[in-house]
């Protein structure tokens, strides 16, 4: 105990170098995985060199070695991915590169760029995305960079086990790879058409890399601090080009808007382009009246008990629950009519009984809140909030509308009651992955880094239990 009170100044330092080197926040992994990432390597130092070594000695040796540090590296980034994760981001793409195509023609190839690519199924996969489009290969340059060399050997070596294939349908398995004793090979045809090169985001040479249509630079920005953040987006809007787009990852999107990115407005693809000029008028996701907050503080009586910090989060892509159909016993979905009970929640605002809701019908249900949501991506921000208001008269509480709001609240600016209404979300739908994602991402942007660490810790917990 006392051993690692004495070595805390050195593990500030380690932080500090990794942030410095890499952009990590310390705190959004929390300070006792980077502890243990320094422990382990400097345990393998020293039994390397066959010489009892303390911490400090260690330190020292690392600021002596580029390679050291390349080592540290590959301790602390641990890759989570896998093949057509958040998969409307890949239908996106598809629209966007043949429309691409069909304006300037096929004479310059389109110019994608996966930056981390990590261990290789997010390029490969948008690789098998347009192949199977159409679209072929020599119209296509898709560069895949990493700042890990253990990631890259296994991302050209193109063999993936069954953590790589996630959910229950996998018909581009059966189309682009082979089985082998050791996992899937991915088929010749696609692995050629990406190129690997090691590349940190936070050194990267935007002039030499020159601009790409698409660039995926997903789910690691939440791992940056404020200035690393806003450093690392200079650098991603520089290699962007003028029409091209961004896409990044579901609890991201709140971060890109505040920085002034543009919506692509694409349903669940979280995709965005380049920001504004300073002195271009925003979006309305940027702009909108404050009459939308006023439509939205028709559901801000409601209130929601102090939640345990941060709750689960699912890392499986987000799609609109059927707030109505139920599934039976036998995993069959079944229509239910919306209920007429009064509704008996914690934060009703007076437990006296309520009028009878009418019957909808189950469709009717639904819809109502898809097109709330299609609104809003519409830019159609009081529309939307209306619409979800008078869902809300007719149906009992339900946790994709309290996110639609907080979502709309957020856009506003009005980050208190988009918290609120994604703390409600959270309440009726603990495992809710957007209202999760842009709470954190409101969290870490609020200074609350602790309450962003423990999401993350909780993040890594649920991703082990699905690999299991």
């Amino acid at each position: 105990m006392n051993a690692h009170r004495d070595n805390a100044p050195l593990y500030r330092r380690f932080a500090e170098l990794l942030n410095r080197t890499i952009g990590l926040d310390a705190a959004s992994l929390g300070q006792s995985a980077v502890e243990r990432a320094v422990a382990q390597r400097a345990a393998a130092w020293s039994a390397d060199s066959q010489t009892p070594a303390t911490l400090a000695d260690y330190w020292d040796a690392v600021q002596r070695s580029p390679a050291m540090i390349q080592a540290l590296i590959e301790t602390v980034v641990v890759p989570e991915t896998w093949f057509y994760r958040d998969a409307d981001a890949f239908a996106a793409l598809t629209r966007l590169a043949h429309e691409r195509l069909g304006e300037r023609g096929t004479a310059i190839p389109l110019r994608i760029l996966s930056l981390p690519c990590s261990t290789g199924e997010e390029p490969y996969t948008i690789a098998m995305t347009l192949l199977d489009a159409g679209i072929d290969a020599a119209h296509l340059r898709i560069d895949a960079m990493d700042i890990s060399e253990r990631s890259l050997a296994v991302a050209q070596r193109a063999v993936y086990g069954r953590n790589s294939f996630r959910g229950n349908a996998f018909p581009f398995r059966d189309a682009h790879f082979t089985r082998t004793e050791d996992g899937w090979r991915l088929n010749a045809r696609i692995a050629d058409t990406v190129r690997f090169a090691r590349a940190n985001l936070m050194q990267l040479d935007a002039a030499a890399l020159g601009v790409y249509d698409f660039v995926f630079c997903r789910n690691v920005l939440i791992y940056f601090d404020r200035d690393t953040q806003h450093a690392a987006l200079q650098t991603l809007n520089s290699v962007l080009a003028e029409n091209g787009t961004l896409f990044v990852g579901p609890a991201e999107t709140g971060l890109l808007m505040r920085h002034g990115m543009q919506s692509a407005k694409i349903p669940l693809a979280f995709a965005f382009h380049r920001a504004a000029p300073a002195d271009a008028p925003l979006s309305r996701w940027h702009t909108a009246p404050l009459a939308t907050a006023a439509a939205l503080a028709m559901t801000t009586h409601v209130a929601v008990p102090a939640l345990e910090p941060l709750l689960i989060y699912s890392a499986e892509p987000f799609a609109w629950p059927d707030p109505v159909a139920r599934p039976s016993s036998d995993g069959v979905s079944q229509e239910k009519p919306v209920s007429v009970a009064p509704i008996q929640t914690p934060w009703a605002a007076s437990p006296g009984p309520a009028a009878p809701l009418p019957n909808v019908p189950a469709q009717a249900a639904r819809d109502s809140l898809k097109s709330a949501h299609l609104l809003a991506d519409a830019g159609q921000l009081t529309e939307a909030a209306l619409a979800i208001n008078a869902y809300l008269e007719q149906h009992a509480p339900h946790a994709d509308a309290f996110y639609l709001l907080g979502v709309l609240a957020d856009a506003n600016g009005d980050t208190a009651l988009a918290r609120g209404h994604y703390r409600k979300a959270l309440y009726l739908d603990p495992q809710h992955a957007e209202a999760l994602a842009h709470l954190a991402t409101l969290l870490e942007l609020e200074g609350d880094r602790n309450g962003a660490r423990l999401l993350k810790q909780r993040v890594s917990r649920v991703s082990g239990a699905q690999r299991g």
